[in-house]
């Protein structure tokens, strides 16, 4: 969980925090009424997604492999990945008293069968370098580019999948994605989460070159014959930049409570829906 150089905050440090994360920033940008029901608001879910569920037990199953290789350097077997997925799974569908929403007629059985076949292509083909951090937290502080002084009271915080090292102590952050479909230039090219991870690992003086640091995404892709995609992306200073102007003007936005509807593809399984429409 450690790696050189960093000793990093326990999650409940950070959350203690006032801080922002890629999952608030981007949820504020795709929709900012979404961003006030989820964060200032407090309205009750009205569904669960399904994709939730999911992506919690693929994580939970890649961290268990992951572990498991950096404490032993052993590669668990496939069986023991599936049985962390399902029980994940089963444990996030049983215990829920909410709805559930699903995408294009899926239910529950078909996410469980589409979710072992996509653990076992996992297991089949990752094949990580040296693992320096598992679920690696971090919380750093970002310049106020509209007072000119000193750093904004938000700090930005998150958690990285994994982070790698080659032979030469070349850092690389790895994220692992679920997506339905292969991954175009333009996400690679303009995605904010790299640019997250990329500006954190340079403040924490740990970016591969001055100021950045490769980032892979693995991705299950959920196409009928499933696939296991590599992408590298690297982000410039320039890049660093530009996300520090984008937190701050966020930031001044909600401070301001700029909040609006986006309807469009983002409303289909959203779970303010009823809330957001009476």
């Amino acid at each position: 969980m450690t790696l050189k150089l960093v000793k990093p905050q326990s999650r409940k440090q950070i959350q203690a925090e006032l801080h922002i994360s890629y999952s608030q920033l981007n949820t504020y940008l795709i929709c900012p009424m979404k961003y006030a029901h989820s964060y200032v608001y407090g309205t009750p879910w009205e569904t669960k997604p399904s994709a939730l569920a999911f992506g919690s037990a693929i994580h939970k199953s890649a961290e268990h492999f992951h572990t498991n290789l950096k404490d032993t350097g052993e590669i668990v077997p496939v069986e023991d990945m599936i049985d962390v997925f399902t029980g994940r799974l089963d444990q996030e569908f049983q215990t829920s008293e909410m709805e559930w929403s699903f995408k294009n007629g899926e239910d529950f059985e078909a996410l469980r069968k589409q979710g072992i076949e996509l653990v076992k292509l996992f297991h089949a083909e990752a094949a990580p370098q040296r693992i320096m951090a598992v679920e690696f937290p971090f919380s750093i502080t970002i310049p106020d580019v509209i007072s000119g002084e000193g750093d904004i009271p938000v700090k930005l915080a998150g958690v990285m999948d994994l982070v790698e090292s080659d032979q030469d102590g070349v850092y690389c952050v790895v994220e692992l994605k679920t997506s339905a479909q292969r991954f175009s230039n333009l996400k690679l090219k303009y995605d904010l989460q790299p640019t997250v991870y990329s500006y954190a690992m340079h403040r924490m003086k740990l970016a591969t070159s001055e100021h950045s640091t490769l980032v892979r995404y693995d991705v299950l892709v959920k196409t009928k014959k499933p696939a296991f995609e590599r992408y590298f992306v690297t982000r410039t200073k320039a890049d660093h930049q530009l996300l520090i102007e984008l937190i701050n003007q966020v930031l001044r936005a909600i401070e301001q409570r700029i909040f609006y509807r986006n309807t469009g593809w983002q409303c289909g399984d959203c779970q303010f829906k009823k809330a957001c429409l009476s």
